[in-house]
């Protein structure tokens, strides 16, 4: 399998129109998944996050400026 993105890339969710930071990355059917943990608040993570799986052809590269740095460091253990 050769995903387009990496761990700990922050990325946009063109369908949900959210970002997150990957924490996992694995693949289903042939295709690669992303888990990864998504802000409660928008531009923060100081609210938590959740945990979503998202499929590669329906992310980019986010431009979030507010998630980027600094970025919670609990968002990217993964359990």
């Amino acid at each position: 399998m050769k995903e387009k993105f990496k761990l700990k890339d922050l990325v946009y969710n063109r369908n949900t129109k959210e970002d997150g930071t990957i924490r996992r990355i694995y693949e289903t059917n042939g295709v690669a998944m992303y888990e990864v943990a998504v802000p409660q608040n928008r531009d923060s993570w100081t609210g938590g996050y959740y945990i979503s799986d998202w499929a590669e052809d329906v992310l980019q590269l986010s431009t979030n400026e507010p998630l980027k740095a600094p970025r919670a460091v609990h968002a990217f253990r993964a359990y």
